[in-house]
Order: C-alpha cells, then sequence, then structure tokens
C-alpha cells in the first residue's frame, strides 16, 4: 500500500473512532466539506499543513497517519 493510501485509510479510520462520522468531524475543522472528501477519496493531496491541521483536531501525531492499520 502507498503512503497516500495508507494515511487515507488511518485518517478515516482515526476520523470513525473520535466522532463516529464523517459529518461531525467536517464541523471540527476549518476545511470544507468537499476538500476533506477530496482527500479521503485520493483526488487531492493533502499538504504537510493540511495534515498538521487534521493531527491536531484528531489529537493525534502526524505520524500516526502512516502507522499501518
Amino acid at each position: 500500500m502507498d503512503e497516500e493510501a495508507l494515511f487515507r485509510r488511518r485518517l478515516q479510520q482515526l476520523v470513525l473512532e473520535k466522532y463516529g462520522s464523517l459529518d461531525r468531524f467536517y464541523l471540527e475543522t476549518d476545511f470544507s466539506k468537499g476538500h476533506l472528501s477530496q482527500i479521503l477519496r485520493g483526488k487531492r493531496s493533502p499538504s504537510l499543513a493540511t495534515m498538521t491541521k487534521l493531527a491536531k483536531v484528531l489529537n493525534v501525531r502526524v505520524a500516526e497517519f502512516f502507522r499501518p492499520v
């Protein structure tokens, strides 16, 4: 599995564990639902700044996104 796919899969898992749904997570971030949806579907690659903001909202380190599931 490549790093982007691992990131997307882990991000979705962390979001569901903490918020129960993607809709609740969108409300906690400064990103639009469309932007985050594109990241999760692999249509957009997140920048390091985006990954850092997502990690902060989820209360994890950026490295956690790349830990195998």
